[in-house]
C-alpha cells in the first residue's frame, strides 16, 4: 500500500531542533521522517501503523505476539 506524504514546517527552539537532528542522525534517518514519526506517535499513539514500522525499523521495536 502507497501512502501519499506532504511536508510541514514546524517551529521549534533552536536546543531542541538541534537535539531531533542529533539524534536523526545517530539513527540514519532524515529529520523529516523522525520527526514526523514523533508527530504521528503524539497525535495517534504508538499503535499507529507508521509509528509501529518506524519503532521496528530504526528503534528495535518488535511486535507484541
Amino acid at each position: 500500500m502507497t501512502v501519499d506524504k506532504t511536508h510541514l514546517a514546524a517551529e521549534l527552539p533552536v536546543p531542541e531542533a538541534a537535539d531531533l537532528v542529533a539524534e536523526s542522525l545517530r539513527l540514519g534517518v532524515s529529520i523529516q521522517k523522525y520527526v514526523g514519526y514523533h508527530v504521528l506517535k503524539s497525535i495517534y499513539g504508538a499503535l499507529h501503523p507508521e509509528v509501529v514500522a518506524f519503532g521496528e525499523a530504526h528503534l528495535g521495536n518488535t511486535r507484541e505476539k
